[in-house]
Formats: structure tokens, sequence, C-alpha cells
């Protein structure tokens, strides 16, 4: 925590000193997606698949990026079955100290890595910030839930090691399902004068099936291919600027 209160005590100085200027940031966004196996699936005959997907944060004129506050990730073509697999939920993880330790293997669904950055929010040009490299767990919370488990070693993030656990839901939309879920204040902004800015993030939910009344049912399945085309859409908004969508397709 020694790096997070220098940064802090120098964004005092900072205020009191200098009177800079900066325009609003501008974020840009894109996105990359697959599922394996490639194939359509339909609602009659699901097919279970794993899910890859990902996205990059920059700024349109090479500042730091706003930090994002709503994700929304729509999955065309694609379902989820929370319901018939072992869950753990974010009272659990909070419970136990902020760790997922206790949780169920088998309700792991899937894992990422996320590269951010911590910089001064009156100063979004970055100087003086510092990386902050984390790993994401992701788990069943049932029906339509998933929690989303960020740790890493304090050491890589200026002393700032697992944050609280958050809770996201999939929503039903036109073609599909989305994975919805806001990032709190206290994530966003850890320490008061501090930005956290997204700059990667991966993730795969693996292809996990489970036997019941004598078929096999997975996690995430295929139920369709509208126009020959699995398609992902995520709609970012920051808590600077309009909401923007980045969108990545895949043949199928």
């Amino acid at each position: 925590m020694r790096r997070v209160a220098a940064l802090a005590a120098a964004l005092g100085v900072v205020l009191v000193v200098v009177a800079v200027a900066f325009a609003q940031q501008t974020n840009q966004y894109s996105v990359t997606g697959s599922v394996s196996p490639n194939v359509k699936g339909s609602k009659a005959k699901p097919v279970p698949v794993s899910v890859k997907f990902g996205y990059t944060v920059t700024e349109a004129s090479g500042m730091q990026p706003a930090p994002v506050k709503t994700y929304k990730i729509a999955f065309n073509g694609l379902r989820t079955n929370g319901a018939l697999f072992p869950t753990c939920t974010s009272s659990k993880i909070t419970g136990a100290g902020n760790a997922d330790t206790g949780c169920p293997k088998k309700a792991l669904v899937g894992t990422g890595t996320i590269d951010s950055y911590v910089y001064q929010t009156a100063d979004p040009s970055g100087a003086g910030g510092f990386p902050c490299p984390k790993k994401t767990d992701l788990w069943n919370a049932g029906p339509n839930k998933m929690v989303i488990f960020i740790f890493g070693d304090p050491a890589q993030c200026g002393g700032v090691g697992a944050l609280p656990p958050i809770d996201a839901k999939f929503v039903s939309t036109s073609g599909g399902q989305a994975l919805q879920f806001d990032v709190p204040p206290t994530i966003l902004h850890a320490v008061a004068g501090l930005s956290v800015a997204v700059h990667t993030v991966t993730s795969t939910v693996k292809k996990l099936t489970v036997t019941k009344k004598g078929k096999k049912r997975g996690y995430f399945e295929a139920v369709g291919c509208p126009g020959g085309k699995r398609t992902v859409v995520v709609t970012f908004t920051p808590e600077v600027g309009s909401p923007a969508n980045a969108t990545k397709s895949q043949s199928c």
C-alpha cells in the first residue's frame, strides 16, 4: 500500500500547485470472441460449447481511458444453464474474507486476466501511475447468475490484492443472452483521487457438461446461428462519455 499512499499524497500536491486542463477522455474499444466447437446447434438440439472473449480499451488522444462502469456482453445464438451446475455466491466469497478458495471446484466455469493501469483521476495522462495486472475467476451463481472474482499479487498493483466480488447476470436478448454487470466505485476508485483504467481483458468459459434425464447439457450451449454468424457485441458505459458498442463475428 506504500505505493498507493505515495501516489495519493502526490495527487494532493498536484491539485494544490498545478492547474492543468485536460480534455474529456474519449474511449475506444475492440472485441474478440469465439466459440468451440464452432457449430450451429438449435433449441431442439443444443450443443455444449466453450466460449472465449476479450476486449481492449484505449483512448483516442493517447491518454489513459476513462473507467468503464457498466458492461453488457451479448452472445448471439448461445444460452446458459446455470441451474444445472454447482454454485458459489458473492456472499460466500465475502464471508470467507474475500477469498474464493472455499467455493466448490465444479462451480468454477471460467477464468481470465485483466491488465489495468492506476492513475491520478485529475491527470489522465497517466503520469506517475502504475500497472495493475489481475486474474479473474468466473463462478456460476445459479440460474442466469455469475460472480466475477478479481485477484492478484498485491506487490504488482501498488499493494492492492483481491477485490470485492462482482455480481453479474445473464439477460435475454433478441438473439441469445448477454452478461451484464456494474463495476462499483470501490473498485474503479479503490483509493480516493485514483482511477483504474482497464486496458485488456481475456476470458475463457470452459466447455462444461452434465447429464440430466439421459441428455448431455452444457453450461454454455449453442442454440442457433442467425444469418450464418455468431456475434459478440459488447456495450461499454464509461464514467465519462457516452456508451459505445464493439462487435466481433464468427461464421458458423
